[in-house]
């Protein structure tokens, strides 16, 4: 008996059986199983993804001798025939090889007439957009009203190259790309049943080869099999293909990160003995870029499929981030440039180069701590723990984390925890460099009086914040200098964008208010609690600051309104405007994050709805609101302002303080 390929051997028969094309398939299913068919179905999609196999599997439902259904029996004579390719009343026409109107007449001469055998009579059209435009005005009117045992069944690769007045006779279905992972998946599957030994590694390097087709997928398969002798392995395969060793590329990557210059160019002459395609070469290192960076922002997405999971990990946690966003940009560009280079490797070449003598502004070191295994905040570390004596109300010890900021510019920048404050500012000024806790007797004293904290506002004291900020601006005018400003006026405009400057770079003296003023700020405000069962709404922003929250649920939680407290479970509600972002992911990170905080469990309950209350994001904008109204009462009561509009007629542009607030 003939060898049949594997492509052919295992054509699915039944929907069941297909592998992806979910929502095609639901469509088609619940079609067939209420009864509404249409009489002309276009599938859409590129070569290998099913178009075809779809057709005949719905031209079997159709003429089942049990009856029209979603699943057909598969063992009838027609079944049997239709998955032989003989069945009378299926009418397979390849349109690339028929394009002529004399074709397309002729074909459709037999329409009225009943069925031969089958219960409809199908037409299959394949690559249908290869037919001229007099065909198409010829099939025009049987597509629009055919007889009700006719169904038309149209496919195609190029989708545009149909007139709209076909398009819009028929139901159409786009067929989407295989993944990877799909592919793998299917041919880890059907090398089992064929009992071929394979190595993992060697399917992924025929996954990507595939690229979106599932029978290019098992062409490929079938031809790394003979290849192999009966056997598929991943250097074979990578021989096969023509594609790069993938532990040459991860170890330019290694020597980028070392900014090692002798081993990378020993690397690329070791690649180079293998004849690669340089522009794949990039394509490959762009591709391990992109997963370097996803892996430091999300590391729990990290996955072994390709049995370099563990290389992953290292390798995030020695490049910084800035730098792998700058060596991807200019592996993009070098892919570009590489057709203008004088060969290849050149320009391979300066593109590594250019790698190794760029730094993005502002990089100053290079972290080399290894990537953590979960989720952590990327501005903080846990110093070593202390346990300290502390009376509670039921004279039990408890034991308590300090966690010292590890990049701080300001004290306002990373707040710290309620009662502790002190005591981590003495073990900075301390050991700045080691971050140590003081000794146990050096600590208790200081654990007596509690840091004063930053009082949070809410989103309804907006109006007061901004009327305080206002009168501390006012009540303090700037100081008119005694020597006259220069009588040109570059020197006038000159000195007035330094004094614009110096007054947007101080925030809002709010201590030096009234003590009215001062007071009724203390009556909204509330500390950050050093307990859970301290917690409430109002302080809710306080907290949120000292959680050390980054990546997206940073984004989600400063939109987070704490609306209830029962037991161990917070209640919060995000602002419906941000849902976009929202997971359920992010909840039980949140509730992670809550509980390492607190020192035990918490949950956390996120419900999308109106935001009544106060979030981080409104005592954000309140904050910025009060600096700008502030700055630009204090522009417009400045001496030197005003004798600038009464001599020159100088106008105060409200969006210049703008601008200058958000810079500052």
């Amino acid at each position: 008996m003939s060898y049949q390929v594997l492509a052919r051997k295992w054509r699915p028969r039944l929907f069941k059986e297909m592998v992806g094309q979910e929502h095609v398939l639901q469509a088609l299913i619940n079609a067939l199983d209420n009864g509404r068919l249409h009489h002309a179905y276009l599938f859409a999609g590129t070569r290998g993804v099913g178009k075809t196999t779809i057709a005949r599997i719905l031209a079997k439902c159709l003429n089942c001798e049990e009856g029209v259904s979603s699943e057909p029996c598969g063992h009838c004579n027609a079944c049997n025939e239709i998955a032989d390719g003989r069945f009378v009343d299926l009418i397979e026409v390849d349109a690339a090889s028929r394009t002529k109107v004399e074709d397309t007449r002729e074909l459709l001469e037999n329409v009225q007439y009943a069925p031969t055998r089958g219960r409809y009579k199908v037409y299959l059209i394949d690559e249908v957009h290869m037919l001229s435009n007099s065909s198409f005005n010829a099939l025009l009117k049987t597509l629009e009203e055919p007889p009700p045992h006719v169904k038309f069944l149209l496919a195609t690769t190029d989708p545009q190259k149909l007139p709209v007045t076909v398009l819009s006779r028929c139901l159409q279905f786009k067929l989407k790309n295989m993944s990877p992972e799909r592919i793998v998946e299917h041919l880890r599957f059907v090398l089992g049943e064929e009992q071929v030994p394979f190595e993992e590694g060697a399917l992924w390097q025929l996954g990507r080869a595939a690229d979106g087709s599932m029978r290019d997928g098992m062409s490929l398969t079938d031809q790394a099999i003979a290849f192999g002798g009966g056997k598929i392995s991943e250097a074979e395969v990578r021989g096969m293909l023509g594609s790069i060793d993938t532990g040459l590329v991860w170890k330019l990557l290694h020597a980028l990160a070392e900014e090692d210059a002798a081993t990378l160019f020993a690397t690329v002459a070791e690649l180079a003995q293998q004849a690669p395609d340089f522009g794949a070469t990039l394509a490959e290192l762009s591709d391990n870029l992109h997963r370097l960076a996803v892996a430091q922002i999300l590391p729990q997405s990290i996955d072994n499929a390709l049995g370099d999971g563990e290389r992953l990990r290292q390798l995030a946690s020695r490049i910084a981030p800035e730098n792998i966003q700058l060596y991807y940009q200019m592996t993009l560009h070098a892919r570009r440039d590489l057709p203008l280079a004088p060969d290849p490797r050149s320009g391979f070449e300066m593109a590594l180069l250019r790698m190794l003598a760029f730094r993005p502004q502002g990089v100053a070191t290079i972290p080399r701590a290894e990537l953590p295994e979960t989720t952590a905040s990327a501005q903080t570390q846990t110093a070593p723990r202390e346990q300290a004596p502390i009376e509670q109300e039921n004279a039990a010890e408890k034991k308590s984390e300090v966690v010292v900021p590890q990049h701080s510019e300001s004290a306002e920048a990373v707040p710290t925890p309620g009662p502790h404050a002190e005591a981590i500012a003495a073990a900075q000024n301390e050991s700045p460099v080691q971050n140590s806790v003081p000794a146990r007797g050096d600590m208790l004293p200081k654990l007596e009086e509690p840091a004063p904290q930053q009082p949070p506002y809410h989103a309804e004291q907006a109006s007061e914040l901004v009327l305080g900020a206002q009168t501390a601006i006012v009540e303090r005018p700037l100081e008119v200098p005694s020597a006259q400003p220069s009588g040109s006026r570059e020197g006038v405009l000159a000195e007035l964008r330094q004094r614009v400057a110096e007054v947007e770079a101080s925030p809002p003296a709010l201590e030096n208010q009234a003590p009215t003023r001062t007071e009724a700020v203390a009556q909204v405000a509330e500390a950050p609690p050093a307990r859970f069962d301290a917690l409430t709404s109002g302080s809710w922003p306080a907290l949120y600051k000292q959680l050390g929250i980054s990546g997206i649920l940073h984004s989600i939680a400063q939109h987070l309104e704490l609306v209830g407290r029962q037991d161990n479970i917070l209640s919060f509600t995000l602002d419906e405007s941000f849902s976009s972002l929202y997971d359920e992911v992010h909840q039980r990170r949140l509730g992670d994050l809550l509980g390492d905080f607190f020192q035990q469990p918490v949950i956390a309950q996120i419900q999308v709805g109106q935001v009544q209350g106060s979030t981080p994001a409104r005592l954000a904008a309140a904050t910025r609101d009060a600096r700008l109204a502030a700055a630009r009462d204090a522009l417009t009561s400045d001496p030197l302002v005003q004798e600038l509009q009464s001599e020159l007629g100088a106008e105060l542009v409200s969006d210049t303080v703008e601008s200058l607030a958000k810079a500052n």
